[in-house]
C-alpha cells in the first residue's frame, strides 16, 4: 500500500487539459443531478429545474479548475513529480473546497436560503450534514472519472525529459530533439543556423532555416559568445587566450569556436572564472 502511494503517476498540469477535466467532471455531475435526481431533489419544483441542477455541474467544474491551478504550485515545488499519495490529498482537498460554494448554491436555489431568517449555526450544521449525506456520496461516484481523466491527460516528467530540448526551424519538418548536455553550440550564417551536437560520442550537425535570436528563445540556457554563436556553457572545456583573441574549446575532438571581446567577461563569469582582462 505504501509503495502504491509513493509511486509516481501522471499529472495534468496544462490549463487547457485541466479545463477539459473540469468540464468532464462538471458535465458528469450535471447528468447525475438531472437524470438520477438523488437525495430527494426529485421533489424539487421549479420552471428552471434542470437549469438549476446543471448549475451544480458548472460550479463543480469551476472549483476543479480553481483547485488544479493551486495544485500546480505544489507540483512545481515537488520538481514536477506527482505521487499516488498526492492524488489522494488532491481529491480530498477538491471535495472540501468545493463543498463550500456547492452547499451555498444548494441552500440558495433549492432551499430558499434568503426566504427565512438566517442563523449561522444552523447553516453550518446543515452544511456538515449536506457534506456527509449528499456531497460525499456524489463525489465518490465522481472519483473514478476524476482519476481516469487526470491520468489519461497527464504525463510523467522523467529526469530524461527534463533534460531534453526541442529545436525547430522555420521550414516544415525541421525539428531536432536532443539532450541538453549533448548540444555544443549553434552558429548562424545569413538566414540559417547550424546546430552542432554529440550523439553516441560522434559529432553531428543539422542546419535549419532560422535566426540566432529565435533559437535563443527555444533554448534560453545557451549563452551568446559571438555575434554568430550561441554556446552551451556545460560543454566548454576551457577558454584559450585573452579577451582580444579568445577561443572556446570543447571536450569533444578539440572543437574550437571564437569568443568575442563583447562576451568574454560574461562567458568567463558563467564558468566561474574571474577574467584577468
Amino acid at each position: 500500500m505504501l509503495r502504491l502511494i509513493q509511486n509516481q503517476i501522471p499529472y495534468c498540469s496544462g490549463f487547457k487539459k485541466q479545463s477539459l477535466v473540469g468540464v468532464i467532471i462538471g458535465g458528469i455531475l450535471a447528468l447525475i443531478m438531472i437524470l438520477l435526481q438523488p437525495f430527494g431533489t426529485y421533489s424539487f419544483e421549479s420552471d428552471h429545474k434542470y437549469l438549476i441542477f446543471s448549475g451544480f455541474g458548472l460550479l463543480a467544474g469551476a472549483m476543479y479548475l480553481f483547485c488544479a491551478r493551486i495544485e500546480n504550485l505544489w507540483y512545481y515545488y515537488k520538481n514536477e513529480t506527482w505521487e499516488g499519495g498526492y492524488e489522494v490529498v488532491s481529491f480530498i482537498g477538491f471535495m472540501l473546497i468545493s463543498s463550500i460554494p456547492i452547499h451555498f448554491y444548494n441552500q440558495v436555489f433549492l432551499n430558499n436560503l434568503f426566504g427565512y431568517n438566517f442563523y449561522p449555526y444552523e447553516y453550518l450544521k446543515h452544511g456538515l450534514w449536506f457534506f456527509g449525506h449528499s456531497l460525499l456520496p456524489v463525489m465518490l461516484i465522481l472519483l473514478p472519472f476524476y482519476l481516469y481523466f487526470r491520468n489519461k491527460l497527464g504525463i510523467i516528467v522523467s529526469t530524461k525529459s527534463l533534460n531534453e530540448i526541442t529545436l525547430l526551424g522555420e521550414n516544415k519538418g525541421e525539428k531536432l530533439l536532443i539532450q541538453k548536455e549533448t548540444l555544443l553550440f549553434i552558429k548562424a550564417s545569413e538566414n540559417y543556423v547550424k546546430i552542432v551536437y554529440v550523439r553516441n560520442n560522434i559529432l553531428h550537425h543539422k542546419t535549419f532555416r532560422n535566426t540566432l535570436a529565435a533559437v535563443k528563445e527555444q533554448a534560453p540556457f545557451l549563452y551568446k559568445s559571438h555575434r554568430s554563436y550561441l554556446v552551451n556553457i556545460a560543454t566548454i572545456k576551457t577558454i584559450r587566450g585573452n579577451s582580444q583573441n579568445a577561443k572556446i574549446e570543447f571536450h569533444h575532438e578539440d572543437m574550437v569556436i571564437p569568443l568575442s571581446k563583447s562576451y568574454y567577461k560574461t562567458i568567463k563569469s558563467a564558468l566561474g572564472i574571474q577574467p584577468k582582462n
